[in-house]
């Protein structure tokens, strides 16, 4: 396998199962569930009644697999039959699946450590300032304090995102990179955190 699987959706998240870094423990029962659940959740005639009737929630189900919020579920990328297809078939497979998983993890390294020297190409990276973005005082949806949003050109109102947390953790780089939830392209925002002391 020498598909590439940073630039794409890999085949765990095409089926919508997490990955955490080995899949020993998936049963060709629970890929199989995942295929058809894919199938009718991605096929052109039936996708919006499945997510309605299934009430697509924001967590992992009750078996472990991805769901989404109604809103996020609407962002979210529609797979192809084809490419559903495929990842059922590379992830069936238990040699193939070892293989694939074994690319996907060196993919991963590869990532964070280009990322870690600074080494990376980010697709349609633009540098704006902290200021430039809109402030939400009372936080974001996953934690306290306040957070700042931008709308990206792929529609999502808030698809770049940052919290005070994050500006915190990069407080000595004075700049963060952040990618839109809803597509490839990246943001880098420039800040300075002011010392009360």
């Amino acid at each position: 396998m020498t598909r590439s699987t940073t630039a794409h959706a890999d085949y765990y998240q095409i089926l919508g199962i997490p990955f955490t870094g080995s899949s020993a423990g998936l049963s060709k029962q629970q890929i199989k569930l995942a295929y058809h659940r894919a199938l009718l959740k991605h096929h052109p005639d039936k996708a919006g009644a499945v997510a309605q009737d299934a009430g697509i929630r924001g967590s992992a189900s009750s078996d472990g697999f991805l769901t989404r919020s109604g809103e996020d579920a609407s962002r979210q990328r529609a797979y192809t039959i084809d490419e559903i297809t495929t990842a059922y078939k590379a992830l069936c497979d238990p040699t193939l699946r070892a293989e694939y998983d074994r690319a996907l993890r060196l993919d991963r390294l590869k990532v964070a450590e280009r990322e870690k020297t600074g080494d990376v190409f980010h697709t349609g990276l633009e540098v704006v300032d902290l200021e430039d973005l809109a402030c939400d005082e009372h936080g974001a949806d996953d934690g306290p304090g306040a957070c700042w949003y931008r709308g990206c050109r792929c529609g999502d109102e808030r698809g770049f995102s940052v919290t005070e947390e994050d500006l915190e953790r990069e407080s000595e780089h004075g700049e963060i990179v952040i990618g839109c939830r809803g597509c490839s392209l990246w943001l880098k925002v420039l800040f300075a955190i002011e010392d009360d002391g």
